[in-house]
């Protein structure tokens, strides 16, 4: 199990919700908001875990770009 906090100043609700939608045949999450940060949990990962979560981070941050 990985967690990954993601400040939500930065990146918008709807960004992180593509984004996990996108990477539902890679892991199981769950995500749970606070005021200003989300967290999302990873486990059961396809490939490597910390991988993972960093190509997240990535698709995320592409996500948010566009």
């Amino acid at each position: 199990m990985n967690k990954l906090k993601i400040n939500r100043n930065i990146y918008s609700d709807e960004s992180i919700a593509t984004t996990l939608k996108a990477y539902q045949g890679f892991a199981i999450t769950t995500v749970r908001y606070r005021k200003d940060y989300a967290t999302v949990t990873f486990w059961k990962c396809k490939y490597d875990e910390e991988q993972t979560v960093k190509e997240f981070e990535n698709y995320m941050i592409g996500v948010e770009n566009s």
